[in-house]
């Protein structure tokens, strides 16, 4: 655990155990016993519901700080270890529970002892994510309702199925995604991607040096010449392989659902490319881009707010790098020690 702040204690992880029965039969359980009354329930099903009751034995040498995390796992039976991928996926998926929970919270204040108070439980759980021992156990996998159902059961089966918000354009240029659609869209894709079992993208792009475009030129002739052709662009590129929103005259957000790591940062350097090349009338500098992408994998601990602090914060390093590049995270907790320019390659 980290020497600054203290792990969980045993209350923490205990709720984490009684919410995660609530959140797998509300998410699992429920919808299959709907669609398929009377049957009993698939043995990996049986399994992660025995499991659950079971890992509150690992739960009392977990909590605290006192013990390292390898003297802990040393200590625990044989069958205690087992549990320990599913301890700690369930800990992962109550992470970003009680960081969401916060950050709805948070928005409601501003003193610093209560944000720091709703903040604390989270700071406790990613001390544990962060304990080297914890971090070498492989989380478990859990089932999905695409083991079981096709996909056109999945929305009939689910108890809150999510909605696409009605689209709305940038209300100045009307060629991008409204601004304020970004966080529903974001939940949305984010929740389809989890049915799937497949990553969700999320790019954080900035013009480079546009002040200089704005003073060489004066803000009208680049709202007029050079804006719209740039986010045009932008929107053919996109066009029925993931969404863009316009942020404000520079900024650029981008969801990418369903495409593989390797080929996602292919298709956005790509764009990267076609922006350099464009020619604007009675403009002659050319728009380069800088790029900052991290990926939601299904069970990612980590908020809708934080996948997009993360792209903002990948985008920043772009910057800071040379520009008129894209940066990623080479580690799964996508750290700032884990940044690397990955596009274009060295």
């Amino acid at each position: 655990m980290s020497e600054d702040v203290p792990g969980p204690d045993k209350t923490v992880l205990e709720n984490a155990l009684r919410w995660f029965q609530s959140y797998f039969r509300e998410r699992l359980v429920s919808p299959i016993e709907s669609q398929f009354p009377n049957y009993p329930l698939t043995s990996e099903i049986r399994a992660v519901l025995d499991g659950t009751s079971a890992t509150l034995t690992v739960v009392g040498a977990w909590s605290g700080s006192s013990i390292h995390a390898a003297e802990v796992v040393a200590k625990l039976s044989t069958a205690n270890r087992e549990r320990l991928p599913l301890f700690k996926q369930i800990m992962l998926l109550y992470r970003r529970e009680r960081a969401s929970h916060a950050e709805r919270l948070t928005e409601k204040t501003f003193h610093l002892e209560m944000v720091s108070t709703l903040e604390r439980e989270v700071k406790a759980l990613d001390a544990l994510a962060g304990e080297p021992t914890f971090q070498q156990i492989e989380p478990l996998r859990l089932p999905r309702l695409k083991d079981f159902l096709p996909v056109q059961h999945i929305e009939a089966a689910t108890l809150n199925p999510v909605s696409i918000a009605q689209r709305q354009y940038d209300e100045k240029f009307h060629i991008l995604q409204a601004p304020n659609l970004f966080l529903s869209d974001l939940a949305y894709f984010r929740a389809k991607c989890e049915q799937r079992d497949t990553l969700l993208a999320i790019a954080f792009m900035d013009i480079d040096d546009f002040k200089q475009f704005n003073s060489q030129h004066t803000e009208t002739k680049v709202d007029r010449n050079l804006l719209p052709r740039f986010m045009q662009t932008i929107e053919a590129h996109m066009f029925h392989h993931g969404l863009a929103y316009r942020q404000g005259g520079d900024e650029y957000l981008i969801l990418v659902p369903s495409m593989s790591n390797s080929l996602c940062l292919s298709f956005f350097d790509e764009l990267r490319c076609k922006l350099a090349e464009l020619k604007y009338a009675e403009i002659d500098k050319k728009t380069t881009v800088s790029i900052g992408v991290c990926f939601a994998e299904p069970d990612s601990p980590l908020t809708d707010r934080e996948l997009l602090e993360r792209a903002n914060r990948a985008k920043k390093f772009a910057k800071e790098k040379g520009k008129n590049c894209i940066a990623s995270y080479v580690g799964s907790r996508m750290l700032p020690e884990e940044l690397r320019v990955l596009k274009p390659s060295t």
